[in-house]
Protein backbone atom coordinates (compact mmCIF):
# COMPACT_ATOMS: atom_id res chain seq x y z
CA UNK A 1 0.00 0.00 0.00
CA UNK A 2 1.09 3.53 -0.75
CA UNK A 3 1.85 6.08 1.93
CA UNK A 4 -1.18 8.38 1.82
CA UNK A 5 -0.18 11.08 4.31
CA UNK A 6 -2.13 13.34 6.67
CA UNK A 7 -5.88 13.72 6.51
CA UNK A 8 -9.26 14.31 8.07
CA UNK A 9 -12.15 12.02 8.97
CA UNK A 10 -14.94 13.34 6.73
CA UNK A 11 -18.47 14.30 7.72
CA UNK A 12 -21.21 15.97 5.73
CA UNK A 13 -20.62 19.71 6.03
CA UNK A 14 -16.82 19.53 5.77
CA UNK A 15 -16.82 20.19 2.01
CA UNK A 16 -15.87 23.87 2.10
CA UNK A 17 -12.98 23.22 4.49
CA UNK A 18 -11.66 20.39 2.30
CA UNK A 19 -11.78 22.59 -0.77
CA UNK A 20 -10.06 25.56 0.86
CA UNK A 21 -7.34 23.53 2.64
CA UNK A 22 -6.39 21.08 -0.07
CA UNK A 23 -2.68 21.66 0.49
CA UNK A 24 -2.98 20.30 4.05
CA UNK A 25 -5.08 17.24 3.30
CA UNK A 26 -3.59 14.24 1.51
CA UNK A 27 -6.36 11.71 2.28
CA UNK A 28 -9.93 11.60 3.60
CA UNK A 29 -11.36 8.90 5.79
CA UNK A 30 -15.04 8.09 5.21
CA UNK A 31 -17.38 6.48 7.71
CA UNK A 32 -19.69 4.76 5.20
CA UNK A 33 -22.57 4.09 7.60
CA UNK A 34 -22.98 7.80 8.36
CA UNK A 35 -24.29 8.12 4.79
CA UNK A 36 -26.93 5.38 5.23
CA UNK A 37 -30.49 6.43 6.04
CA UNK A 38 -32.91 3.59 5.26
CA UNK A 39 -33.11 -0.07 4.33
CA UNK A 40 -33.27 -0.98 0.66
CA UNK A 41 -35.24 -4.22 0.60
CA UNK A 42 -35.20 -4.38 -3.19
CA UNK A 43 -31.49 -5.16 -3.31
CA UNK A 44 -30.85 -6.40 0.24
CA UNK A 45 -28.81 -3.35 1.18
CA UNK A 46 -29.11 0.16 2.66
CA UNK A 47 -29.94 3.40 0.90
CA UNK A 48 -27.25 6.06 1.13
CA UNK A 49 -26.83 9.76 0.42
CA UNK A 50 -26.03 9.97 -3.29
CA UNK A 51 -25.26 13.70 -3.20
CA UNK A 52 -22.46 13.13 -0.69
CA UNK A 53 -21.19 10.18 -2.70
CA UNK A 54 -21.04 12.39 -5.79
CA UNK A 55 -19.02 14.98 -3.90
CA UNK A 56 -16.59 12.36 -2.62
CA UNK A 57 -16.13 10.99 -6.13
CA UNK A 58 -15.27 14.51 -7.32
CA UNK A 59 -12.86 15.13 -4.43
CA UNK A 60 -9.53 14.09 -5.89
CA UNK A 61 -7.79 12.64 -2.88
CA UNK A 62 -7.18 9.03 -1.85
CA UNK A 63 -9.88 7.62 0.38
CA UNK A 64 -10.08 5.06 3.16
CA UNK A 65 -13.13 3.52 4.86
CA UNK A 66 -13.68 3.43 8.61
CA UNK A 67 -16.73 1.48 9.78
CA UNK A 68 -18.77 2.74 12.72
CA UNK A 69 -21.77 0.43 12.85
CA UNK A 70 -20.65 -3.20 12.94
CA UNK A 71 -17.51 -3.63 15.09
CA UNK A 72 -15.51 -6.85 15.17
CA UNK A 73 -15.18 -7.48 18.91
CA UNK A 74 -18.48 -9.29 19.55
CA UNK A 75 -20.42 -12.41 18.69
CA UNK A 76 -23.05 -10.61 16.59
CA UNK A 77 -21.83 -10.80 12.99
CA UNK A 78 -22.83 -8.16 10.42
CA UNK A 79 -25.74 -9.18 8.22
CA UNK A 80 -25.40 -9.43 4.46
CA UNK A 81 -27.07 -6.06 3.66
CA UNK A 82 -24.18 -4.40 5.49
CA UNK A 83 -21.54 -5.99 3.30
CA UNK A 84 -23.63 -5.52 0.14
CA UNK A 85 -23.81 -1.77 0.79
CA UNK A 86 -20.12 -1.51 1.67
CA UNK A 87 -19.20 -3.24 -1.56
CA UNK A 88 -21.42 -0.85 -3.55
CA UNK A 89 -19.70 2.13 -1.99
CA UNK A 90 -16.29 0.53 -2.43
CA UNK A 91 -16.87 0.16 -6.17
CA UNK A 92 -17.70 3.87 -6.39
CA UNK A 93 -15.06 5.38 -4.09
CA UNK A 94 -12.25 2.80 -4.36
CA UNK A 95 -10.88 3.03 -0.79
CA UNK A 96 -7.32 1.89 -0.12
CA UNK A 97 -8.36 -0.15 2.94
CA UNK A 98 -11.16 -0.59 5.47
CA UNK A 99 -11.13 -0.57 9.25
CA UNK A 100 -13.54 -1.27 12.11
CA UNK A 101 -13.52 -1.04 15.91
CA UNK A 102 -12.31 -3.74 18.28
CA UNK A 103 -15.55 -3.37 20.23
CA UNK A 104 -19.12 -4.71 20.27
CA UNK A 105 -22.47 -2.93 20.08
CA UNK A 106 -24.99 -5.76 19.87
CA UNK A 107 -26.04 -8.42 22.35
CA UNK A 108 -28.66 -11.15 22.41
CA UNK A 109 -31.58 -11.03 24.84
CA UNK A 110 -34.02 -13.96 24.75
CA UNK A 111 -33.26 -14.61 21.08
CA UNK A 112 -33.48 -10.94 20.05
CA UNK A 113 -30.48 -8.95 18.85
CA UNK A 114 -30.31 -5.65 20.73
CA UNK A 115 -28.27 -2.54 19.94
CA UNK A 116 -26.49 -1.23 23.04
CA UNK A 117 -26.22 2.32 21.69
CA UNK A 118 -22.49 2.44 22.39
CA UNK A 119 -19.25 0.83 21.25
CA UNK A 120 -18.48 -1.34 24.28
CA UNK A 121 -15.16 -3.02 25.18
CA UNK A 122 -14.88 -6.71 24.31
CA UNK A 123 -14.09 -9.40 26.86
CA UNK A 124 -10.28 -9.53 27.09
CA UNK A 125 -9.89 -13.31 27.22
CA UNK A 126 -8.77 -16.08 24.92
CA UNK A 127 -12.35 -16.54 23.76
CA UNK A 128 -12.53 -12.79 23.16
CA UNK A 129 -9.47 -13.02 20.91
CA UNK A 130 -10.98 -15.97 19.03
CA UNK A 131 -14.24 -14.06 18.52
CA UNK A 132 -12.51 -10.98 17.11
CA UNK A 133 -10.30 -13.05 14.82
CA UNK A 134 -13.32 -14.83 13.33
CA UNK A 135 -15.03 -11.50 12.62
CA UNK A 136 -11.92 -10.02 11.02
CA UNK A 137 -11.61 -13.00 8.71
CA UNK A 138 -15.24 -12.51 7.72
CA UNK A 139 -14.55 -8.87 6.82
CA UNK A 140 -11.45 -9.88 4.88
CA UNK A 141 -13.33 -12.50 2.85
CA UNK A 142 -16.34 -10.25 2.17
CA UNK A 143 -14.50 -7.05 1.25
CA UNK A 144 -11.25 -8.15 -0.42
CA UNK A 145 -9.47 -5.09 1.02
CA UNK A 146 -6.63 -4.71 3.48
CA UNK A 147 -8.23 -4.66 6.94
CA UNK A 148 -7.29 -2.91 10.18
CA UNK A 149 -9.07 -2.72 13.53
CA UNK A 150 -9.12 0.33 15.78
CA UNK A 151 -7.95 0.30 19.38
CA UNK A 152 -10.90 1.55 21.42
CA UNK A 153 -11.63 3.72 24.43
CA UNK A 154 -12.57 1.71 27.54
CA UNK A 155 -14.19 3.53 30.46
CA UNK A 156 -14.19 0.46 32.72
CA UNK A 157 -11.42 -0.22 35.19
CA UNK A 158 -9.18 -3.24 34.48
CA UNK A 159 -10.68 -6.51 35.72
CA UNK A 160 -8.67 -8.90 37.81
CA UNK A 161 -6.80 -11.42 35.66
CA UNK A 162 -8.02 -10.11 32.30
CA UNK A 163 -5.56 -10.00 29.40
CA UNK A 164 -3.84 -6.58 29.51
CA UNK A 165 -4.97 -4.06 26.89
CA UNK A 166 -1.86 -4.01 24.73
CA UNK A 167 -1.38 -7.76 24.77
CA UNK A 168 -5.01 -8.32 23.84
CA UNK A 169 -4.70 -5.99 20.82
CA UNK A 170 -1.42 -7.55 19.75
CA UNK A 171 -2.79 -11.09 20.02
CA UNK A 172 -5.82 -10.29 17.88
CA UNK A 173 -3.67 -8.70 15.17
CA UNK A 174 -1.17 -11.56 15.10
CA UNK A 175 -3.77 -14.34 15.02
CA UNK A 176 -5.91 -12.59 12.39
CA UNK A 177 -2.84 -11.52 10.41
CA UNK A 178 -4.22 -8.02 9.93
CA UNK A 179 -3.27 -4.40 10.50
CA UNK A 180 -3.84 -2.07 13.46
CA UNK A 181 -5.42 1.37 13.45
CA UNK A 182 -3.82 2.83 16.56
CA UNK A 183 -6.03 5.53 18.05
CA UNK A 184 -3.57 7.32 20.31
CA UNK A 185 -6.24 9.52 21.83
CA UNK A 186 -8.22 6.46 22.92
CA UNK A 187 -5.14 4.97 24.55
CA UNK A 188 -4.34 8.22 26.33
CA UNK A 189 -7.96 8.45 27.54
CA UNK A 190 -7.69 4.90 28.88
CA UNK A 191 -4.53 5.83 30.79
CA UNK A 192 -6.13 8.95 32.26
CA UNK A 193 -9.12 6.89 33.39
CA UNK A 194 -7.03 4.30 35.21
CA UNK A 195 -6.31 1.64 32.64
CA UNK A 196 -2.96 0.52 31.20
CA UNK A 197 -0.41 3.28 30.61
CA UNK A 198 0.35 4.39 27.08
CA UNK A 199 3.95 3.28 27.56
CA UNK A 200 3.05 -0.26 28.62
CA UNK A 201 0.37 -0.52 25.94
CA UNK A 202 2.79 0.39 23.17
CA UNK A 203 5.42 -2.07 24.45
CA UNK A 204 3.12 -4.96 23.52
CA UNK A 205 2.32 -3.87 19.97
CA UNK A 206 3.88 -5.21 16.77
CA UNK A 207 4.92 -1.87 15.22
CA UNK A 208 5.07 -3.38 11.74
CA UNK A 209 1.31 -3.92 11.77
CA UNK A 210 0.38 -0.32 12.64
CA UNK A 211 -0.70 1.21 9.33
CA UNK A 212 -2.84 4.11 10.51
CA UNK A 213 -3.00 6.53 13.44
CA UNK A 214 -5.93 8.56 14.81
CA UNK A 215 -5.60 11.65 16.98
CA UNK A 216 -8.19 14.07 18.33
CA UNK A 217 -9.28 15.97 21.40
CA UNK A 218 -11.33 15.18 24.48
CA UNK A 219 -13.16 16.64 27.46
CA UNK A 220 -13.52 15.89 31.17
CA UNK A 221 -16.91 14.77 32.46
CA UNK A 222 -17.54 13.72 36.08
CA UNK A 223 -13.79 13.14 36.62
CA UNK A 224 -13.56 10.95 33.49
CA UNK A 225 -11.68 11.93 30.36
CA UNK A 226 -13.82 11.27 27.29
CA UNK A 227 -12.71 10.58 23.74
CA UNK A 228 -15.11 13.24 22.51
CA UNK A 229 -13.51 14.24 19.17
CA UNK A 230 -14.12 17.75 20.44
CA UNK A 231 -11.17 19.69 19.07
CA UNK A 232 -7.40 19.84 18.55
CA UNK A 233 -5.03 17.49 20.37
CA UNK A 234 -3.38 18.60 23.61
CA UNK A 235 0.37 18.82 24.12
CA UNK A 236 0.70 15.44 25.82
CA UNK A 237 -0.96 13.64 22.92
CA UNK A 238 1.15 15.47 20.31
CA UNK A 239 4.28 14.54 22.24
CA UNK A 240 3.22 10.87 22.25
CA UNK A 241 2.38 11.10 18.56
CA UNK A 242 5.81 12.47 17.68
CA UNK A 243 7.55 9.66 19.55
CA UNK A 244 5.34 6.90 18.11
CA UNK A 245 5.46 8.08 14.49
CA UNK A 246 9.22 7.83 14.49
CA UNK A 247 9.05 4.15 15.43
CA UNK A 248 6.54 2.96 12.81
CA UNK A 249 8.02 1.49 9.61
CA UNK A 250 4.74 0.87 7.77
CA UNK A 251 2.63 3.89 8.66
CA UNK A 252 0.39 4.84 5.73
CA UNK A 253 -1.96 7.51 7.11
CA UNK A 254 -2.28 9.93 10.04
CA UNK A 255 -5.87 11.11 10.57
CA UNK A 256 -7.47 13.87 12.64
CA UNK A 257 -10.93 13.20 14.10
CA UNK A 258 -13.36 15.96 15.03
CA UNK A 259 -17.14 15.57 15.28
CA UNK A 260 -19.44 17.76 13.12
CA UNK A 261 -20.81 19.81 16.02
CA UNK A 262 -17.35 20.65 17.36
CA UNK A 263 -16.20 21.39 13.81
CA UNK A 264 -18.68 24.29 13.66
CA UNK A 265 -17.56 25.69 17.03
CA UNK A 266 -13.77 25.30 16.98
CA UNK A 267 -11.98 28.19 15.20
CA UNK A 268 -10.90 27.24 11.71
CA UNK A 269 -7.38 28.41 12.52
CA UNK A 270 -7.15 25.84 15.33
CA UNK A 271 -8.05 22.99 12.96
CA UNK A 272 -5.58 24.32 10.39
CA UNK A 273 -2.81 24.45 13.00
CA UNK A 274 -3.62 20.89 14.06
CA UNK A 275 -3.13 19.67 10.48
CA UNK A 276 0.08 21.67 10.05
CA UNK A 277 1.51 20.16 13.24
CA UNK A 278 0.50 16.67 12.12
CA UNK A 279 2.26 17.17 8.78
CA UNK A 280 5.45 18.21 10.55
CA UNK A 281 5.30 15.08 12.72
CA UNK A 282 4.41 12.89 9.72
CA UNK A 283 7.75 13.72 8.14
CA UNK A 284 9.48 11.86 11.00
CA UNK A 285 7.75 8.52 10.35
CA UNK A 286 9.94 5.49 10.83
CA UNK A 287 12.99 7.60 11.67
CA UNK A 288 13.72 5.73 14.91
CA UNK A 289 12.49 2.32 13.86
CA UNK A 290 14.51 -0.69 14.91
CA UNK A 291 13.49 -4.27 14.29
CA UNK A 292 12.79 -5.92 17.61
CA UNK A 293 11.96 -9.37 18.86
CA UNK A 294 8.60 -9.92 20.53
CA UNK A 295 8.78 -9.76 24.32
CA UNK A 296 5.11 -10.41 24.87
CA UNK A 297 4.13 -12.80 27.68
CA UNK A 298 2.32 -15.92 26.53
CA UNK A 299 -1.41 -16.24 26.99
CA UNK A 300 -2.23 -19.29 29.06
CA UNK A 301 -5.18 -20.41 31.13
CA UNK A 302 -2.97 -20.18 34.20
CA UNK A 303 -2.25 -16.51 33.63
CA UNK A 304 -5.69 -15.16 32.75
CA UNK A 305 -9.31 -15.64 33.78
CA UNK A 306 -11.47 -17.65 31.36
CA UNK A 307 -14.49 -18.22 33.63
CA UNK A 308 -16.67 -15.58 31.92
CA UNK A 309 -17.99 -16.34 28.42
CA UNK A 310 -18.16 -13.73 25.68
CA UNK A 311 -21.95 -14.12 25.50
CA UNK A 312 -22.35 -13.51 29.23
CA UNK A 313 -20.06 -10.48 29.05
CA UNK A 314 -21.97 -8.94 26.15
CA UNK A 315 -25.41 -9.60 27.63
CA UNK A 316 -24.46 -8.30 31.08
CA UNK A 317 -22.57 -5.19 30.00
CA UNK A 318 -25.10 -4.35 27.28
CA UNK A 319 -28.03 -4.53 29.69
CA UNK A 320 -26.23 -2.52 32.37
CA UNK A 321 -25.49 0.45 30.12
CA UNK A 322 -29.16 0.49 29.05
CA UNK A 323 -30.29 0.70 32.66
CA UNK A 324 -31.29 -2.95 33.11
CA UNK A 325 -30.15 -5.09 36.05
CA UNK A 326 -29.07 -8.62 35.13
CA UNK A 327 -29.06 -11.04 38.09
CA UNK A 328 -25.59 -12.57 37.95
CA UNK A 329 -22.22 -12.22 39.65
CA UNK A 330 -20.66 -10.37 36.74
CA UNK A 331 -23.40 -7.72 36.94
CA UNK A 332 -22.67 -7.27 40.66
CA UNK A 333 -18.99 -6.79 39.87
CA UNK A 334 -19.47 -4.36 37.00
CA UNK A 335 -22.14 -2.35 38.83
CA UNK A 336 -19.45 -1.20 41.25
CA UNK A 337 -17.45 0.33 38.38
CA UNK A 338 -18.17 4.07 38.05
CA UNK A 339 -17.46 3.77 34.34
CA UNK A 340 -20.86 2.10 33.89
CA UNK A 341 -22.67 5.28 34.92
CA UNK A 342 -20.48 7.34 32.57
CA UNK A 343 -21.39 5.12 29.62
CA UNK A 344 -25.08 5.19 30.62
CA UNK A 345 -25.00 9.00 30.59
CA UNK A 346 -23.41 9.09 27.14
CA UNK A 347 -25.88 6.57 25.70
CA UNK A 348 -28.85 8.51 27.09
CA UNK A 349 -27.57 11.88 25.88
CA UNK A 350 -26.82 10.54 22.43
CA UNK A 351 -30.23 8.90 22.08
CA UNK A 352 -31.86 12.12 23.26
CA UNK A 353 -29.95 14.21 20.73
CA UNK A 354 -31.05 11.91 17.88
CA UNK A 355 -34.68 12.10 18.99
CA UNK A 356 -34.70 15.89 19.34
CA UNK A 357 -32.88 16.35 16.04
CA UNK A 358 -35.34 14.18 14.13
CA UNK A 359 -38.49 15.66 15.70
CA UNK A 360 -37.34 19.19 16.45
CA UNK A 361 -40.72 20.92 16.37
CA UNK A 362 -42.62 18.08 18.04
CA UNK A 363 -40.25 17.80 20.99
CA UNK A 364 -40.08 21.58 21.34
CA UNK A 365 -43.88 21.81 21.41
CA UNK A 366 -44.00 19.11 24.08
CA UNK A 367 -41.39 20.80 26.27
CA UNK A 368 -43.11 24.16 26.08
CA UNK A 369 -46.56 22.68 26.72
CA UNK A 370 -45.95 20.20 29.54
CA UNK A 371 -42.77 21.60 31.07
CA UNK A 372 -39.18 20.38 31.18
CA UNK A 373 -39.64 17.93 34.06
CA UNK A 374 -42.59 16.11 32.53
CA UNK A 375 -40.99 16.10 29.10
CA UNK A 376 -37.86 14.49 30.54
CA UNK A 377 -40.00 11.81 32.20
CA UNK A 378 -41.58 11.05 28.82
CA UNK A 379 -38.15 10.62 27.24
CA UNK A 380 -36.85 8.48 30.11
CA UNK A 381 -39.93 6.27 29.99
CA UNK A 382 -39.66 5.95 26.20
CA UNK A 383 -36.01 4.90 26.40
CA UNK A 384 -36.77 2.39 29.15
CA UNK A 385 -39.31 0.68 26.90
CA UNK A 386 -37.47 0.90 23.56
CA UNK A 387 -33.96 -0.22 22.71
CA UNK A 388 -31.60 1.99 20.66
CA UNK A 389 -31.90 1.88 16.87
CA UNK A 390 -29.30 2.51 14.18
CA UNK A 391 -31.76 4.22 11.80
CA UNK A 392 -33.12 7.55 13.14
CA UNK A 393 -36.34 7.19 11.13
CA UNK A 394 -37.24 4.19 13.30
CA UNK A 395 -36.63 6.22 16.46
CA UNK A 396 -38.95 8.96 15.17
CA UNK A 397 -41.69 6.45 14.34
CA UNK A 398 -41.41 4.72 17.70
CA UNK A 399 -41.63 7.99 19.62
CA UNK A 400 -44.62 9.09 17.54
CA UNK A 401 -46.54 5.96 18.56
CA UNK A 402 -45.43 6.34 22.17
CA UNK A 403 -46.40 9.99 22.63
CA UNK A 404 -49.76 9.67 20.86
CA UNK A 405 -50.71 6.77 23.13
CA UNK A 406 -49.92 9.00 26.10
CA UNK A 407 -52.90 11.19 25.11
CA UNK A 408 -51.13 14.32 26.34
CA UNK A 409 -53.86 16.73 25.12
CA UNK A 410 -51.14 19.04 23.74
CA UNK A 411 -52.60 21.51 21.27
CA UNK A 412 -51.39 21.08 17.64
CA UNK A 413 -49.32 17.98 18.55
CA UNK A 414 -50.79 15.45 16.13
CA UNK A 415 -50.52 17.73 13.10
CA UNK A 416 -46.97 18.88 13.89
CA UNK A 417 -45.89 15.28 14.44
CA UNK A 418 -47.47 14.19 11.16
CA UNK A 419 -45.76 17.04 9.33
CA UNK A 420 -42.33 16.11 10.69
CA UNK A 421 -42.77 12.41 9.93
CA UNK A 422 -43.90 13.23 6.39
CA UNK A 423 -40.87 15.51 5.99
CA UNK A 424 -38.63 12.59 6.94
CA UNK A 425 -40.37 10.20 4.53
CA UNK A 426 -40.24 12.71 1.69
CA UNK A 427 -36.53 13.27 2.21
CA UNK A 428 -36.05 9.50 2.01
CA UNK A 429 -38.22 8.53 -0.98
CA UNK A 430 -38.51 11.93 -2.75
CA UNK A 431 -42.32 11.55 -2.94
CA UNK A 432 -44.46 14.63 -2.25
CA UNK A 433 -47.01 14.44 0.56
CA UNK A 434 -49.88 16.55 1.93
CA UNK A 435 -50.67 17.41 5.54
CA UNK A 436 -54.13 18.71 6.44
CA UNK A 437 -54.36 21.26 9.25
CA UNK A 438 -57.55 22.61 10.90
CA UNK A 439 -55.62 25.72 11.95
CA UNK A 440 -53.14 28.11 10.36
CA UNK A 441 -49.74 26.36 10.71
CA UNK A 442 -47.61 29.40 9.84
CA UNK A 443 -47.74 31.20 13.23
CA UNK A 444 -47.35 27.85 14.99
CA UNK A 445 -44.17 27.05 13.05
CA UNK A 446 -42.84 30.57 13.61
CA UNK A 447 -43.41 30.39 17.35
CA UNK A 448 -41.77 26.97 17.68
CA UNK A 449 -38.75 28.04 15.61
CA UNK A 450 -38.29 30.84 18.17
CA UNK A 451 -38.75 28.41 21.09
CA UNK A 452 -42.05 30.01 22.06
CA UNK A 453 -45.36 28.36 22.89
CA UNK A 454 -47.78 28.99 20.01
CA UNK A 455 -50.83 31.11 20.73
CA UNK A 456 -54.21 29.42 20.85
CA UNK A 457 -56.22 29.91 17.67
CA UNK A 458 -59.62 28.70 16.45
CA UNK A 459 -59.51 25.17 15.04
CA UNK A 460 -61.98 25.91 12.24
CA UNK A 461 -59.78 26.26 9.19
CA UNK A 462 -58.79 23.84 6.46
CA UNK A 463 -55.20 24.31 5.36
CA UNK A 464 -53.39 21.79 3.16
CA UNK A 465 -49.60 21.96 3.30
CA UNK A 466 -47.50 20.28 0.62
CA UNK A 467 -44.28 18.60 1.72
CA UNK A 468 -42.14 18.46 -1.42
CA UNK A 469 -38.68 17.07 -1.98
CA UNK A 470 -37.15 20.12 -3.66
CA UNK A 471 -37.76 22.38 -0.65
CA UNK A 472 -35.32 22.13 2.27
CA UNK A 473 -36.67 19.58 4.71
CA UNK A 474 -36.24 20.36 8.40
CA UNK A 475 -34.79 16.88 8.73
CA UNK A 476 -32.96 16.47 5.46
CA UNK A 477 -29.50 16.85 6.93
CA UNK A 478 -30.32 14.57 9.86
CA UNK A 479 -31.49 11.45 8.07
CA UNK A 480 -28.22 9.59 8.04
CA UNK A 481 -27.68 6.31 9.80
CA UNK A 482 -26.84 7.04 13.45
CA UNK A 483 -23.84 4.97 14.43
CA UNK A 484 -23.50 3.99 18.02
CA UNK A 485 -21.60 6.47 20.06
CA UNK A 486 -17.87 5.88 20.02
CA UNK A 487 -16.70 8.95 21.86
Amino acid sequence: MDELGVGLVYFKGFERFLASHSSLIDVVEIEPQTLWYDKNDECNAFKYDQDVMDFLVSYERPKIFHGVGYPIGGTNLPQQPHFNTLREQTEILNPEWISEHLSFNMFNEAGRDINSGFLLPPLQSKEGIKTAVANIRRYQSEMNLPFAFETGANYLLPRKNEIPDGLFVSSVAEEADCYILLDLHNILANQRNGRQSVKDFLKSLPYERIMELHVGGGIYYKDYYLDAHSGPSDRELLSILEEVVGKLPNLKALMFEIDPESFTKVPEAAITNQLITMRQIWDKRGFYYKSRKSVQPSITNENFDETISVNEWENTLGNLVLGKEPKNELAKELSKDKGISIIKDMVFNFRGSVLISMLKLTTRLLRLSVGEERFNKYVEDFFENEYPELLPVIVAEQFAVYILLKNTKVLYLENILEYELFSIYTAIDKQNRSVNFNFDPSPVFAALENAQLPAVQPMNKTVKLQVVYDQPSINKELLSFSPVVHN
